[in-house]
């Protein structure tokens, strides 16, 4: 079994779980602060709003083996003992959040690169909610390293989460090395072309 199917079989049970409550708090968030809507200045009150109702719902709600762990201002964190999960909101450009400075956060997106032959013990992933329109996405990836805010983010794995774990059996992962640079040395007596 590759990684992103033993991936893929612990996070089913989240799918719809976390559509829903981030869809729930969303319309609740929306019909309680309407004027947070139009108010470019008051839009990220709507999405703190948004997290906490959902991280409300996410602590009531049958995870299975999942669990909510605690976070410092209403951050959501899930975990199974062996995955961890950090629910983050994209950032506009559709990227996920730099760690920053904070030693912890650092530390949590240095996962190991994935190989054929080990499969890490534990794995810390992101899941980016976003909203564009009336649609709402969740993003899941796997940062390898740290990078600065407007950096090209780090991450060996990027996948949206369908909102039905009937559909995990749909994703197709393909391998990309656009980011690999080999330096291929000369042979004796060549010269640079």
């Amino acid at each position: 079994m590759s990684h992103e199917e033993r991936l893929l079989d612990a996070i089913g049970p989240l799918c719809e779980p976390l559509y829903d409550a981030f869809t729930n708090a969303r319309m609740a968030a929306q019909s309680r602060n309407p004027e947070f809507i139009a108010d470019a200045d008051l839009k990220p009150v709507l999405t703190h709003v948004t997290r906490g109702l959902a991280l409300h719902e996410l602590r009531v709600r049958d995870l299975g083996s999942w669990k909510c762990v605690p976070q410092r201002n209403a951050g959501i964190a899930l975990s199974d003992g062996s995955l961890s999960i950090r629910v983050l909101h994209q950032l506009p450009d559709s990227s996920p959040p730099p760690p920053g400075h904070s030693r912890r956060r650092r530390l949590y997106y240095s996962n190991p690169t994935l190989s054929d032959e080990v499969f890490p013990p534990r794995h810390n992933l992101l899941a980016l909610w976003s909203e564009t329109g009336d649609a709402l996405s969740i993003r899941i990836v796997r940062p390898v390293g740290t990078w600065a805010y407007g950096g090209r983010h780090k991450v060996d794995l990027d996948f949206i989460l369908p909102a039905q774990a009937a559909d995990l059996d749909s994703l197709v992962f393909e391998t990309a090395d656009e980011d690999i640079v080999i330096a291929i040395p000369l042979e004796e007596g060549e010269a640079l072309g």
